[in-house]
């Protein structure tokens, strides 16, 4: 089995499963929901129209709905034993945290779409090519939470208290990236210029090559490891 063929037969066989059942959209979308109204009724009436509050309920919403994420797109494998089946065949570890992480990234994606609507909904902004400008933040956020928590939930899955430790751990190794997200989405809703935001987005580029080659590489040790 050549290395494109095994990532889509994963990355296809995530999907339909999905598709078939829904369960994780439905979850993402009806947590970026609960995460907006949340933010909404918890901030005063002055703070809710900014867009530098608006915001940050956007990329709380994706971090939360990125955890979930990351956990479902590992959890068949995990709960009926595949992952050692999947190991022992041809399929290279590297390819296989490859088609997770595109599961985990379009499931967050789909969320984010959502989250968008809410976002521009609650916080009283328009529909207008400032949201466009934020499209690319988002999905370079997306990556980067996606290639953390793909390879920390392997690690956690291992672990009996895992549903509690992946948060523990993914938010503060997110931290630079989630700070440099905030403000380069900020910055595009206020209707800044690529070049006025370029040193966020830099920042958030080195975060998504950095964790998304150490995913690529390590993933193999971490899930060895666990079927020892």
């Amino acid at each position: 089995m050549t290395t494109m063929a095994g990532f889509a037969t994963v990355l296809r066989k995530d999907l339909r499963l999905e598709l078939r059942g829904g369960e994780s959209t439905i979850a993402l979308l009806a947590l970026s929901l609960l995460v907006m109204v949340v933010l909404v009724f918890a901030l005063d009436a002055s703070r809710v129209r900014g867009v530098d509050t608006a915001a940050g309920a956007l990329w709380v919403a994706m971090v939360f709905s990125g955890m979930l994420g990351a956990g479902r797109a590992l959890l068949a494998e995990r709960d009926n034993g595949c992952i050692r089946g999947l190991l022992l065949s041809p399929l290279e570890a590297a390819t296989l945290y490859a088609a997770k992480l595109a599961a985990a990234l379009i499931f967050m994606l789909v969320a984010e779409v959502g989250a968008v609507v809410l976002m521009v909904l609650f916080f009283n902004l328009e529909f207008s090519s400032a949201l466009m400008r934020v499209a690319p933040i988002v999905m370079l956020g997306a990556l980067g939470f996606a290639a953390v928590a793909t390879l920390l939930s392997a690690i956690t899955s291992r672990t009996r208290a895992g549903d509690m430790l992946l948060p523990i751990l993914a938010v503060p190794m997110f931290t630079p990236a989630l700070i440099a997200g905030v403000k380069a989405s900020g910055a595009a809703l206020a209707g800044a210029s690529f070049g006025a935001m370029a040193d966020w987005i830099k920042i958030m580029i080195a975060f998504d090559v950095l964790f998304v080659t150490a995913g690529y590489l390590l993933f193999e040790h971490v899930v060895g490891q666990g079927q020892d």
